[in-house]
């Protein structure tokens, strides 16, 4: 990826899961189109790739504890006087468990990071949103927010993504926000690595039994979703409120 002509110059941006994957590449991109960008993992590891990087400032935390959603939040808007956009892009997914093998502990694992951490960072950021009167948000959604074909935690959790931003679209229009969802479809990402073990087997035979027939190609890359969120974040897309964007390659009209 190169810079284009520094769309997001002057920009304060927090982005969640920048360690890999979509947060990896979408930091990457706002970065070089001039942002600053607030780069969230939990993974101490991967997170120091972006060490003396050049308009990231990498922050250490676990978004499912409020105390850490208040400190990074806080933190950033202490040195940056702002934020201008937020990024919700961490996330697990539940490997396909079909509802009678899916457990208390499944559920609430997926539904804490995929919905509940991005509500509470949403309600933490549009405070500050508010008393400007300007702000982007940007929720990563998923395919399956929209089909019956992955478990019900992950569906459950992306579906309600969507209802956030609708919400927050609208909620808050009138003071200078706009809210937008972005369905990624198959991604080349590491996700199920991080999601904590192997796919179910007939939860995932059934999925790609039915994406298999579709007539596309299936996986894209963490640039594509990065690119359409730059331009959701920029002011090219300021008349864009409460749109949810699919980046499936077209799956989603199969």
């Amino acid at each position: 990826m190169s810079a284009t002509n520094g769309r997001l110059d002057g920009k304060i941006a927090l982005i969640t899961g920048s360690a890999n994957g979509m947060g990896y590449a979408m930091t990457e991109l706002f970065a070089e189109e001039r942002a600053t960008v607030i780069a969230v993992d939990i993974n101490k590891h991967d997170l120091a790739k972006w060490d003396a990087v050049e308009n990231v400032v990498p922050v250490l935390a676990d978004i499912t504890k409020l105390e850490d959603i208040d400190r990074m939040v806080g933190e950033a808007e202490n040195r940056f006087g702002r934020l201008d956009i937020l990024c919700n892009v961490a996330g697990i997914n539940d490997l396909c468990y079909p509802l009678l093998e899916t457990s208390d502990e499944r559920w609430d694992k997926v539904l804490n990071l995929d919905l509940k951490a991005p509500f509470r960072i949403c309600r933490r950021v549009l405070k500050g949103m508010v008393e400007r009167e300007s702000g982007v948000i940007l929720n990563i959604g998923s395919y399956a927010a929209c089909r019956g074909n992955h478990g019900p935690s992950y569906s459950a959790a992306k579906h309600g993504i969507i209802g956030l931003t609708l919400s927050i679209a609208v909620g808050y229009a009138n003071k200078g926000i706009r809210c937008n969802a972005i369905n990624p479809g198959g991604i080349n990402t590491n996700i199920a690595l991080h999601s904590g073990g192997e796919y179910h087997p007939s939860g995932m035979g059934m999925l790609s039994d039915i994406v298999g027939r579709c007539p596309i190609k299936l996986f894209g890359e963490p640039e594509d979703v990065a690119r359409t969120a730059l331009w959701l974040c920029c002011e090219e897309s300021k008349h864009i409120n409460g749109a949810v964007v699919p980046v499936d390659g077209g799956l989603s009209a199969c």
